[in-house]
């Protein structure tokens, strides 16, 4: 029993002196570059129908029950919570632009939707939403690239008598950097 106390003690010590010794990644040029860049999330809602009947899913903003409200949607759900889309125009891109894969429960299933970053320009973002139904339905969504920015659309080329379904995009600040906030001169 001392013996393995003593292996145990060993180990805690050690391991901190090993760890410190590690050196600290360097941040490739991609990484930097889009650090720099505010962040895109987008969320999608579906109406009230009886093929799709309420869900419990993720909170709905006040600002975006608002907006559906002017927008005459009575009754909605919300189907994903925020979600980031990457900038397409990066050419490493590693995150995943999948940003709903359709399903829902019950009778009614939509097509997955994704989401690109088509276009940085003039202080101006351009968001493409992808998806919906059998054949496709692109929305491009042209906001202020700056955070705070936002804005609900309705998917207009999927609407049925039953509605149709929405997605709110909203702009967020550039990501965190850990690695530019620690000051190793302190």
């Amino acid at each position: 029993m001392k013996h393995i106390s003593f292996v145990c003690l060993l180990v805690v010590n050690i391991v901190p002196v090993f760890a410190g010794e590690l050196a600290a990644q360097n941040p490739t040029a991609e990484s930097i570059k889009r650090s720099r860049f505010n962040q895109v999330f987008v969320k999608v809602f579906v109406p009230v129908t009886p093929l799709t009947p309420k869900q419990k899913g993720p909170a709905v903003e006040s600002w975006v029950a608002a907006r559906l409200k002017q927008l005459g949607e009575p009754e909605y759900f919300a189907v994903t919570g925020w979600v980031p889309v990457c900038d397409g125009l990066l050419a490493d891109d590693i995150i995943d632009n999948d940003v709903w894969d359709g399903r829902l429960k019950g009778k009614h299933r939509y097509c997955p939707v994704g989401g690109d970053i088509p276009e940085r320009a003039e202080g101006r973002i351009k968001v493409l939403l992808r998806g919906w139904w059998p054949g496709g339905t692109d929305v491009t969504v042209s906001l202020t690239d700056e955070p705070g920015s936002r804005a609900v659309l309705a998917i207009k080329e999927h609407k049925t008598e039953q509605r149709m379904p929405y997605v709110a995009v909203l702009i967020g600040p550039p990501p965190a950097s850990p690695a530019a906030s620690i000051d190793h001169k302190k």
